[in-house]
C-alpha cells in the first residue's frame, strides 16, 4: 500500500480492489454455468464437447485469475482486510440506549 494514503483512502482502493475480485470469481462461475449448460443440451456431438472444453478451460483460468488477484490484494493490504473482515462479522451495537 502507498504509504502517502490515508486510511480512508486505503480502505476505499481495498473495497474496490474486493469489488473487482467478486466480479472475476463471478465471470468464472458464469464461464462454469455455459459449460454446463453445453453438458445439457440434447444430442451432444463432438463440436459441443469442444466447445465445453474450451468454456471450461476458460473458467479454470479465470478462477486462477480471481485467485491471484486475491492473493495480491491481501498481500498489499494485510492490516486492513483483518479489519474489514472484523466490521463485516461483528454485530451492530444500537446507539439509542
Amino acid at each position: 500500500m502507498n504509504s502517502t494514503m490515508t486510511s480512508e483512502q486505503a480502505t476505499a482502493c481495498l473495497n474496490l480492489a474486493l469489488e473487482r475480485n467478486r466480479q472475476l470469481f463471478n465471470e468464472a462461475c458464469n464461464l462454469t454455468r455455459a459449460a454446463l449448460d453445453l453438458l445439457d443440451q440434447p444430442h451432444m456431438d463432438i463440436e459441443k464437447f469442444t466447445l465445453y472444453q474450451k468454456k471450461r478451460r476458460q473458467a479454470d483460468l479465470k478462477y486462477l485469475e480471481a485467485i491471484e488477484h486475491l492473493r495480491l490484494i491481501m498481500a498489499e493490504y494485510p492490516g486492513h482486510l483483518c479489519s474489514v473482515e472484523n466490521s463485516i462479522h461483528e454485530p451492530q451495537v444500537s446507539r439509542e440506549g
